[in-house]
């Protein structure tokens, strides 16, 4: 009966808990300029790692950086430097790196007085400088509004339970085909996905929307019974050629960052 109980928690992901990961501690002289990545987790899984690998920090910014192989390991070098300045890892912090796709790595900093992540680390920064890294594009000109007289809900009606079939490779997903309502006005959550796989309170920070171009964090307005973009959605429809009649899968990586990995299907 335990066992079934903790298969109810709607957000609770046992698929990702599975993905590879492994853990370092940051040292401000040994990992300044590379990092040694753990024998046993190349030993399991360097034969999926490319040459150029992604890491994603929290807040939704990629950063590229090499893989160099050399005889006494395997090392995050080229751009790992720049991505210890942009994030401002310190002495002593704890990161963890989970394989989430092919070469791309999410990546979590647990400070080492609190033992807790930095909040700040969820911040959206924008530095036209930085190397090595990818800003998500943030659209403030689409700032969407629910109507006294608009329907709250669009979707539900529509929306199958997914607590059994639908996912991509273990991982929770939802499929939309793009109507005129979403090209001209914005882009709806099925609320019932929601409830069942993500926590309610991160409805606050937004979410993360991946594609093969790039990332982009979209910002949400919710009631009783949806839960719209309001920032974001113009720009990411845009950057992605997104027009009536695609069908857009949205396959949820991560629950607690709210990331979701989206393709498409073009006609």
């Amino acid at each position: 009966m335990a066992a079934a109980g903790a298969s109810m928690n709607p957000n609770f992901i046992p698929e990702y808990q599975h993905l590879p990961a492994f853990m370092k501690v940051f040292h401000r002289v040994r990992c300044k300029d590379d990092m040694r990545l753990p024998d046993e987790f190349v030993g399991n899984h360097g034969h999926e790692l490319p040459f150029d690998c992604r890491l994603v920090w929290p807040n939704g910014v990629r950063h590229m950086v090499r893989i160099l192989k050399l005889e006494h390991g395997w090392f995050f070098s080229t751009g790992w430097r720049e991505f210890v300045r942009a994030t401002g890892v310190e002495h002593g912090d704890h990161l963890t790196f989970t394989l989430v796709d092919v070469g791309m790595f999410n990546v979590k900093r647990f400070n080492r007085e609190t033992h807790c992540p930095p909040p700040g680390d969820v911040d959206v920064v924008v530095d036209d400088d930085m190397e090595g890294s990818y800003t998500p594009a943030i659209d403030t000109s689409d700032d969407y509004v629910l109507s006294d007289n608009e329907s709250e809900t669009t979707m539900d009606e529509e929306y199958v339970d997914d607590s059994r079939a639908l996912n991509i490779d273990g991982l929770p997903t939802f499929v939309l085909t793009l109507t005129p309502a979403n090209i001209h006005r914005t882009l709806e959550f099925p609320y019932g996905f929601w409830q069942r796989h993500i926590p309610m309170g991160a409805i606050q920070a937004g979410v993360y929307l991946v594609t093969e171009r790039g990332t982009w964090i979209c910002t949400l307005k919710h009631n009783l019974r949806s839960i719209r973009v309001r920032h974001g959605w113009n720009r990411f429809k845009h950057d992605n050629n997104l027009t009536e009649g695609v069908r857009c899968h949205f396959t949820l990586v991560d629950a607690f960052a709210v990331h979701f990995q989206v393709r498409f299907d073009r006609a």
